[in-house]
């Protein structure tokens, strides 16, 4: 591209689709830091923008302003922040979303007009909570991003006062914010979230209570309390919601779980599109004995980043299986049981997750697998060299005490007795580790639409039934001879190394 005139190449950049100014970034873009930004600040106050021009532009000036400017800020800068505040022809929202890019400190030192620019953006209550709804609405993924902007940029009494603000709407959108920030550290702000829910007083603002009530373990009894006090005000809606299986079957692009690893832990895939090149990912690492240990959201993916995140998870040791929305929340609320009973925190992400995708109330509920009468298939070693099978030995304080003398040596040089001694352990901990691990894969399989893979299925079946009812001669059963084995030989690998404890390598 020839170098002629960088205000018109910048023109040029932010009428591409935003997948297309991520590439073109650097061929468009040639002059000096201070110079670009100049003239992005220009284009803000006389370029005619549409939606996607003012996307593009204020990304752009973000991004400058992040890679570029370090403080002390310039003075030039805050003239054009300036100004900028002062302009009729932006929104307090979208100036506020400028200028979310510095830290208020930063602001309050160094630019005139800043407060009253606060004080006018939260007293402008019915344009704060439009705009809140109009977003949400036009795309639900974006709840993750305003709540981490509100969160990081706002102190506690900015925070108190957008919360009061917000209070008397009935918007499920709305309602879905001030939940997250139930969830809130600050007692002060997690207590006034719930009271504006509360003020609410719709059938919607019962359900986001009945939720808290359930996961938020810090307002547990403040959100009963107020759910049961609105169900005597509010009589039950005529025809409750319920999906039709139209909606239900075009609700998602990708739905997935793996099956359960020999510690424990599992994985489900999200993703969904909400708008043309607007993909959304999530994932949730669920573990038996924490419940819901990790989750992560990605909103505002292109078409090719969404691809590569889903080619990074699918090209990897997990094998994933595709479900339905049902039986993967069916599997959360069976973890989130789990979570409960062992006084686990919730990641507020899943909270983001559940809102973001309308799942409403997540009530931890556990559930029962069902095994149905099979067939005991045959199987052989290379079966069990298969994931999830490679993982499923015992990590356990007392096999390092047994076979500390032994460092050093390999699984056959053991003594017979110590290692039928350790054969004992390893099927007590099967039945109760193992058994329910296997119930839960051939669960999955069952409910996906991989559910023809019967002989794997099978083979889970045929491990539990050989755990459940063990041959006269324990190693007769080619799983438990493995897992023996297996964890003999782990436990003095890791010995050899210097591990002396389980606790050190989980």
């Amino acid at each position: 591209m020839t170098k002629k005139n960088q205000l018109a190449d910048l023109r040029r950049l932010i009428s591409l689709s935003p997948s297309n100014l991520r590439r073109q970034f650097s061929r468009y873009i040639y002059e000096e830091p201070e110079t670009v930004l100049k003239l992005l600040f220009k284009l803000i106050k006389t370029e005619r923008l549409n939606d996607r021009k003012k996307e593009n532009l204020f990304t752009l000036t973000r991004l400058m302003i992040e890679q570029y400017i370090t403080p002390p800020l310039p003075k030039w800068l805050m003239d054009e922040l300036s100004s900028l505040i002062k302009s009729e022809k932006l929104s307090e929202i979208d100036k506020a979303i400028l200028l979310s890019v510095f830290e208020p400190e930063e602001l309050l030192e160094n630019l005139d007009g800043f407060e009253d620019f606060v004080d006018d953006l939260i007293h402008t209550k019915e344009r704060f909570g439009d705009f809140i709804v109009n977003q949400l609405r036009s795309n639900p993924s974006r709840l993750y991003e305003l709540y981490n902007v509100i969160s990081e940029k706002s102190r506690p009494e900015g925070l108190m006062a957008m919360i009061e603000d917000l209070t008397g709407y009935e918007e499920i959108e709305i309602l879905r914010l001030l939940e997250l920030f139930t969830y809130s550290a600050d007692s002060t702000i997690a207590l006034s979230a719930l009271r504006a829910i509360e003020m609410a007083s719709t059938q919607e603002a019962i359900e986001t209570l009945y939720s808290i009530s359930c996961l938020n373990q810090e307002l547990s009894t403040e959100a009963e309390d107020a759910y049961i006090a609105l169900m005597h005000e509010i009589p039950l809606p005529k025809q409750p919601f319920v999906r039709s299986e139209e909606t239900e079957k075009n609700r998602y692009i990708d739905l997935w779980v793996s099956l359960i690893d020999g510690n424990g832990a599992m994985s489900a895939f999200i993703g969904k599109k909400f708008g043309r090149n607007n993909y959304f990912f999530a994932s949730v690492l669920m573990k038996m004995s924490v419940g819901i240990k990790d989750t992560i959201v990605i909103p505002a993916l292109t078409k090719e980043g969404y691809e590569e995140i889903k080619e990074n998870y699918f090209t990897g040791d997990l094998s994933f299986y595709p479900v339905s929305e049902a039986y993967l929340l069916k599997l959360i609320k069976h973890f989130l049981k789990i979570g409960t009973q062992w006084g686990s925190h919730i990641p507020i992400e899943l909270i983001v997750l559940k809102n973001i995708l309308g799942w409403n109330v997540l009530e931890p509920m556990e559930y029962t697998y069902e095994v149905d009468e099979f067939e005991p298939v045959r199987y052989y070693p290379k079966d069990l060299f298969k994931f999830p099978f490679d993982t499923w030995w015992m990590h356990d304080e007392r096999l390092y005490r047994l076979l500390k003398p032994y460092k050093g040596l390999q699984v056959f040089e053991i003594p017979d007795r110590l290692f039928i001694n350790i054969a004992d352990m390893f099927l007590d901990y099967a039945r109760e580790e193992i058994v329910p691990y296997c119930e839960l894969c051939s669960d999955i399989i069952k409910n996906s639409n991989y559910n023809r893979r019967t002989r794997l299925r099978r083979i889970f079946l045929t491990i539990r039934d050989e755990i459940l009812n063990p041959p006269e001669r324990l190693f007769d059963s080619t799983f438990m001879n493995f897992g023996v084995v297996a964890t003999i030989n782990n436990t003095l690998h890791n010995l050899s190394l210097g591990i002396e404890s389980p606790e050190h390598i989980e």
